[in-house]
This record gives C-alpha cells, sequence and structure tokens, in this order.
C-alpha cells in the first residue's frame, strides 16, 4: 500500500530571490551611507536629514516591494493601460502645476511622474507584445512606438533629455526580445545613428566656425534641443570650453574620482566634496559617485559596480528562465532601463558622456526614483515567484 502525501506549496516570501533583494538592499545602504557623507557637513538642516529621508523611502520602498512580490504579475500585467494613462495625466499635470527647479519643470504633487512613466511603459509594452494574441508584424512595432512617443514628448517638455531618452533603449530592447519586425527594428536603429551624428555635427559646427547669426540661430533650431542641451554637448566635446562655467561639475567630478587613488580618502574624508567643489545641490544625487569614488577609492567603486551587476543579472537571469513572454519581457525591460542608469550616470561622472541629470539607482537621492526602481523590482521578483506557475490567458 502507497501513501500519498501532499506537500503544501510555499509561500510567495519563502520562495523569494534572495540574490535579487540582496544586491538591491546593499545598494541601498551604501545609498544611505553616502549621502549622509555628502550632506553631514551642510550647514543647511534640510540636506543634513536627506540621509534620514533616503532610509526612510527604502523602508516604505521595501513593503512596495514585497507586496508586488506576492501578487501574480500577471494580474498586474491587465492593469498595466490603467498605469500608463495615468503616467501620462500626471506628465500633463507637471506641466500646468508642476514647480520649476534648476530650470527645468519635472516634480507634482511631490513625485517626479518622467520616473513613474518609465515603468508604466514597461508595463505597458510588456503586455502589449507579451499577449498571446499580440501579432508580430509591423503595424505591432509602430503601435509600440507610437506607446511611447506620448510620454517621451510630455518629458522634453519639461524638459529632461536624459530621461527622455532612458525610454528609448528600454523599448528597443523590448522589441528586439519580442522579435516584432526585425527590419523595421534595425531601420530605426540606423536612423537614430544618423540623427545623432548630425546634432553632435550641428554643435560642433556652431562652436567651430563664425556663423551669421541668422545661420547660427537655424543650425541650432536645427537641433530641437535647449541652448544649455547644446551647452553640455559642446561641453563634453570642448572641455576647456567653460571651465567655470557650464563644465564646472563634469571637471571637479572628475578630480574628485581621480583623486581617489586605489583605496580612497577614507569615509568622509573627500576633499571635492568637503571644500564644496562638488556642490551640495549635485553632490547627494546625480554626482552621488564622484563622493563615493573619492572616498572609496577603484576598490570600492568596483565593488558597487559589481553589486550592479548582480542585481542587473539576475533580472535578465529571471528573464532567461520565465516560460512566458509578459514576463520575459517586463524583466528585459527593467533591466536595459536600470543598466541606461546605472551606465549614463558613472560615464557623465567620469567624463564619457555629457552631464545629464540621470540618478543613480538606489545609491542617488530622489524618492521617486528609488520608489520606481524597487517597484521594478518587485516585479521582477513576482517574476522569479510566479513564473512557473499555470499562465491564465492575457
Amino acid at each position: 500500500m502507497t501513501s500519498a502525501t501532499t506537500h503544501a506549496t510555499p509561500g510567495p516570501l519563502r520562495r523569494l530571490n534572495w540574490t535579487l533583494l540582496t544586491g538591491m538592499c546593499l545598494l541601498i545602504a551604501l545609498g544611505t551611507a553616502f549621502i549622509y557623507s555628502a550632506c553631514s557637513i551642510r550647514d543647511v538642516a534640510k540636506l543634513q536629514d536627506l540621509y534620514r529621508l533616503h532610509a526612510g523611502s527604502a523602508a516604505a520602498g521595501l513593503a512596495v516591494y514585497l507586496v508586488l512580490a506576492c501578487i501574480n504579475y500577471r494580474t498586474l500585467v491587465r492593469w498595466s493601460w490603467v498605469f500608463y494613462l495615468g503616467a501620462l495625466v500626471l506628465l500633463a499635470a507637471v506641466l500646468v502645476f508642476g514647480r520649476v527647479e534648476m530650470g527645468a519643470r519635472r516634480w507634482v504633487f511631490g513625485v517626479q511622474p518622467s520616473e513613474i512613466a518609465k515603468l508604466a511603459v514597461i508595463l505597458f509594452v510588456a503586455w502589449f507584445l507579451g499577449r498571446r494574441d499580440a501579432s508580430r508584424d509591423t503595424a505591432a512595432y509602430l503601435a509600440t512606438l507610437g506607446v511611447v512617443a506620448v510620454p517621451v514628448v510630455l518629458v522634453l517638455q519639461q524638459p529632461d533629455l536624459g530621461t527622455a531618452l532612458v525610454f528609448v533603449p528600454t523599448v528597443l530592447a523590448m522589441l528586439f526580445a519580442s522579435n516584432t519586425a526585425p527590419r523595421a527594428f534595425w531601420l530605426t536603429l540606423a536612423a537614430g545613428a544618423v540623427v545623432l551624428l548630425l546634432v553632435v555635427a550641428a554643435v560642433v559646427l556652431v562652436e567651430t566656425r563664425e556663423l551669421k547669426p541668422g545661420t547660427e540661430a537655424l543650425v541650432r533650431r536645427a537641433t530641437c534641443l535647449t541652448d544649455y542641451q547644446q551647452d553640455r554637448i559642446a561641453n563634453f566635446i570642448f572641455p576647456d570650453r567653460s571651465p567655470h562655467g557650464g563644465a564646472w561639475n563634469k571637471r571637479q567630478s572628475e578630480i574628485a574620482v581621480g583623486s581617489g587613488g586605489v583605496w580612497g580618502k577614507g569615509f568622509r574624508k573627500g576633499d571635492q566634496n568637503l571644500l564644496g567643489y562638488l556642490p551640495p545641490s549635485v553632490s547627494s544625487n546625480d554626482f552621488i559617485f564622484s563622493v563615493l569614488a573619492e572616498e572609496a577609492g577603484f576598490v570600492g567603486s568596483l565593488g558597487v559596480l559589481l553589486l550592479y551587476a548582480l542585481v542587473i543579472g539576475t533580472v535578465l537571469a529571471v528573464a532567461f528562465t520565465c516560460p512566458d513572454n509578459v514576463g520575459k519581457l517586463l524583466c528585459v525591460g527593467v533591466a536595459v532601463m536600470m543598466f541606461c542608469h546605472v551606465f549614463v550616470n558613472i560615464a557623465m561622472t567620469v567624463g564619457l558622456l555629457p552631464i545629464t541629470g540621470l540618478p543613480l539607482p538606489f545609491i542617488s537621492y530622489g524618492r521617486t526614483c528609488l520608489l520606481t526602481m524597487m517597484a521594478a523590482l518587485g516585479f521582477v521578483q513576482s517574476v522569479a515567484i510566479h513564473g512557473r506557475e499555470s499562465a491564465p490567458c492575457f
């Protein structure tokens, strides 16, 4: 006689991908520590408290992360169109009610909708391309580009070119992973490369040639960039163009990173930060890696890069093992979005890319960005937990 034994399926929290969770928490802990280092010497009490706000946001984000992990992502993506429309409403509200800070209008109701919109677009595109009845033709490809074009245009109106550009590789990677209209995909890449070269050529032309005022104005308008965006590109191409003006932060960041050496100067001992060469308005967010590199050196910087590689690699591993297309595309979108933030932020601090306002995930101060990135990994965790369960029709 054989006795049948039943094994209860362990709860969602018992099936957590601990590599993903641990890597994320370590990055948040590093962020809290170096935000404290960047702001502890400031005279303004609000700046001194940023590390507490970062830690508090992380605690709230962890709750969101665990809730999303417990819910089957297939249930959530059915409502992705609601998230997408809500993000568009918030982006439109920014242009009407948003407050202006540092020449841009990016915040409304205490949040930065452009960060929320990136995750909303990933969810919607994953649902649209991953459905079983989704077509794989040019019409689906063009429809996907239309989906991403609307939030990109709204973000560009703020203006926020850096954030707008993150949408493009994220969605293109999802289109590539879904094998949607391969010929149209490669044509889009070629057209984008040509446009990029023309924009750079226009900026170089204005900087190196004595053009008539009318001709210069025409060339500048043809780039479709604001004056300060063109200046950032020019400062990158010509580093000595404005050493005490627009290129100041870039040069001081490079000095901070280089002066850290192999082992760094020690926690809260970075001269560039302590002496104010890295302005307090940027040292805790866009240029937090400069503070980290100066104080922790090459070894500490390499450790941070390895942590990011661990997290992003784990997200891709979840994508490769997920049996359904929606979960796979969702993970690909999150991985590429995170990689863009990490690559662009660190590249700009070491002088490999023009300055742009992209935060470093989990380490830079920024509550909306932190919560959005944690929510994104919460969706990935849901894919890791529920991906192998029987999938309902979308």
